[in-house]
């Protein structure tokens, strides 16, 4: 057998093994060698550097960042996650990880949990593994959308944390977004969302995602028969960052009243919560975080290092270029 032959039979055995999940007795029949063979050229494809295990640990901290944020921004937690090269979609599954891990560290017995929406909070109830059951009530943070992926359902979302906590949660059965906000208004001032707001008032945990403002793509993607072009427009007008339940704010934390009709928790409402945890990760959302921290709507954050890194230098940068 050639060299290059012997090659590709080492890498056909490898990604049989590796990829696809198969035994080595399975490998041996698909390419009609032994299973002792299988087997060396499995060792050899590791020995050579073709196959590399990497070992995540979702548990490990970068705990001089964590302290960097702690004290720079008066925050009550800070958890800040290694990426070592990962993925987005890792690393967003690790962020739901240690979220999980936080909420059950910290979520009290009887506690009001509000929850936010999105593909990082999806992470986060997924990967939820309590030990212990709580009777929380959980309670939707805003309403829902019709038309776009179930992960930003926040009913199910609710739903699915209250039930690994063995507690209950609160229906908020009305859209996200509607046409003016007196509309808006009117909903929450009805009597079926008076309980929702009443437990707003209550929470002693929020947990929400913050998304940064691009408009250009995931606001686009997500939200194109929501947010219409005159909403777009004053959003970039009032250079808007980011946004935490549609809810938008500027790298101050200014809130930029941009968009209408929002059905959902005021960004001043979070501020009043005892523990609000801000998840996000990546450094193409290092502005929309320092937009949370800023305008303090969160007070725990979960991210990784590379956006606490970036972070922590526009926030030194400001202040630079202000003296």
């Amino acid at each position: 057998m050639s060299d290059l032959a012997a090659q590709q039979l080492m890498l056909k055995a490898a990604r049989l093994y590796y990829e696809d999940g198969r035994t080595q007795e399975e490998v041996s029949h698909l390419l009609h060698v032994s299973r002792p063979t299988v087997s060396r050229l499995i060792q050899q494809a590791r020995e050579e550097g073709i196959v590399q295990i990497k070992i995540v640990d979702p548990s490990s901290t970068h705990s001089q960042l964590e302290l960097q944020l702690l004290s720079t921004f008066n925050l009550t937690d800070a958890v800040v996650i290694n990426t070592e090269g990962d993925t987005h979609d890792l690393t967003r599954s690790r962020l739901g990880q240690a979220a999980a891990r936080y909420l059950e560290r910290t979520v009290t017995n009887g506690g009001v949990v509000g929850m936010g929406w999105g593909r990082t909070m999806y992470e986060v109830v997924s990967a939820l593994e309590p030990k212990r059951k709580t009777r929380v009530t959980v309670v939707p943070l805003i309403g829902g959308l019709g038309q776009i992926a179930p992960i930003f359902q926040v009913h199910e979302l609710a739903r699915a944390l209250a039930e690994k906590f063995g507690g209950t949660w609160q229906n908020f059965y009305v859209p996200a977004l509607v046409e003016s906000d007196k509309m808006a208004a009117d909903l929450l001032r009805s009597v079926d969302m008076r309980q929702a707001l009443a437990l707003w008032n209550e929470m002693t945990v929020a947990i929400v995602g913050i998304d940064n403002a691009d408009l250009a793509s995931a606001i686009q993607m997500l939200f194109v028969n929501y947010l219409d072009d005159n909403t777009q427009t004053r959003l970039r007008s009032r250079k808007a960052v980011g946004d935490i339940c549609v809810r938008f704010f500027d790298v101050n934390g200014k809130v930029c009243e941009a968009v209408r009709g929002v059905v959902g928790v005021d960004l001043k409402q979070l501020r009043k919560t005892k523990r609000a945890i801000g998840v996000a990760g990546g450094a193409a959302k290092a502005e929309a975080i320092l937009g949370a921290l800023r305008g303090r709507y969160v007070n725990v954050l979960v991210t990784d290092d590379l956006a606490a890194q970036r972070v922590l230098e526009l926030h030194a940068q400001s202040k630079k270029s202000k003296r």
